[in-house]
Formats: C-alpha cells, structure tokens, sequence
C-alpha cells in the first residue's frame, strides 16, 4: 500500500479515538533523535529502585508505519500494564489496574504491592536485594492498540501497538508535531502498524 494513502487511513482512525486530540505520521528522520533521547532518558533513570528501559519505544519505532497522537485526559490507557519489572526476562512485578484483579492480589500471600498499583511477585524475586544488585530492571512495554479501529478495506495490517514515551521525548514530539502544545492532561503516544 502506498504510505500517503495508509498515513491517510491512519490518522483518519487515529483522529476518532476518543482522547486522542491530533495525530501525525512520525517522520523517518526523527527516529534516531528519539532513539538518543530514550537512551539519555534510560542512563539517567533510576526510579528509586533501578533502571527503567523504554522497550515500548524502541519496538515501536521498529513497524512499518509510526504515528505520533497527541492524547489528553480522556484517553483510556485499558488494564494492561505500563510498567512492569523484569527478572531474566520474566516479569516479576506489574502495575495492575483493574480494580478486581487488584483485590484478588491483596489476598494472596506471594503479592507484595510496592504502591497502590504495583505488585511485586515475591516468589520470584529477592526483594528488594535483587533490585539493588541490578538483576532487575524496569520496563516501559508496548501495548496493543485495541482501541484503534481502522476502517478501510485495502489497509490490511497484522497488528497495532503503541508506547509511551519518556517525558524528554514528549517535549521533543509535542515541539516537533504539536507546535509545542504543552497544557496540562496532554501527552503523547508513538503508534506502530505491523503489516
């Protein structure tokens, strides 16, 4: 498919996402600049209790098609979680945001929650020693995109996801797309269609 056309058809489906307040195909060239400025963002990132790796950012930015949406408040971000803490690539801890879910962990035995949203599996992890030797790390992930629906019938893709990017790359991305809005409850998402 021609990208003017599927840029066309996405930001199309984009715009009527409710939250979603612009949207914009993301320019080849800027892929470097992001990459650099999660890589700054990930060498100064210490959460508290470790590093924090954009991984949602970075597998993003590998799709066939990228799309920059300026979102605000009343974006739904779902029940998946945002963040997540990895042990030898096995999640550890998550946040969890389904109240139900949250209410069924309070319960058991093996859930520690390291705040109201974040639980940490102890039968998985030394807590908190593996975090201080640097065993684990935290992960931004991406996420699917289930609340983009596209309705073309000659845009066939495999799936949709997309990543939350660090606040350095939100200012870079609203300067660059969003001439600079910066009001409060407005972020930005990096949207990747796999063909």
């Amino acid at each position: 498919m021609d990208k003017r056309v599927a840029d066309g058809v996405m930001v199309s489906a984009l715009k009527k996402v409710k939250g979603i307040v612009e949207a914009s195909p993301f320019l080849f060239e800027d892929h470097d600049k992001i990459i650099d400025i999660e890589q700054d963002a990930e060498n100064r990132s210490l959460m508290g209790l470790g590093k924090v790796v954009n991984t949602g950012v970075r597998e993003v930015l590998t799709c066939d098609y990228v799309y920059v949406a300026l979102n605000n408040m009343d974006f739904d971000w779902g029940c998946h979680a945002t963040l997540v803490l990895i042990k030898d690539d096995e999640v550890v801890g998550e946040e969890v945001r389904d109240e139900g879910v949250i209410a069924r962990l309070r319960n058991k035995k093996n859930v520690w929650f390291m705040h109201k949203n974040f639980v940490v599996y102890k039968d998985k992890i030394n807590f908190p020693q593996d975090i201080m030797k640097k065993i684990c790390h935290f992960e931004i992930p991406w996420l699917p995109a289930e609340w983009c629906t596209v309705e073309n019938d000659t845009f066939r893709c495999h799936s949709i996801i997309y990543a939350n990017p660090s606040t350095p790359s939100d200012v870079f991305l609203k300067d660059q797309y969003f001439r600079g809005l910066d009001e409060r409850g407005l972020g930005t998402i990096l949207v990747g269609v796999k063909l």
